[in-house]
């Protein structure tokens, strides 16, 4: 899983093949948390829309670590911050 500008990039372990790409604006929220099962597993779920607004789809993923999951919020919520205290200014 990668992050940039665009968005998320979500690709094979050997990042050959992309499995799928989240645009940065079409991200409505994330958060990041442990499966709560007892097995340690990281979850990230994205909550997303289309472009025209009408629909919601809910993804998750597993990280490889707690560490991961919560970097990729982190770097998610700074490139939001960035861009809502842009529009105030």
């Amino acid at each position: 899983m990668g992050v940039s500008k665009y968005g998320i990039k979500v690709s094979t372990s050997d990042q050959y093949d992309v499995l799928h790409r989240h645009a940065l604006y079409l991200i409505v929220r994330m958060v990041c948390y442990d499966d709560g099962l007892g097995a340690g597993k990281s979850l990230l779920a994205l909550k997303t829309t289309d472009a025209a607004s009408e629909e919601c789809s809910l993804w998750v993923y597993q990280c490889n670590s707690l560490e991961q999951a919560q970097a990729i919020c982190k770097v998610l919520s700074t490139a939001f911050d960035s861009v809502l205290m842009s529009e105030k200014s």
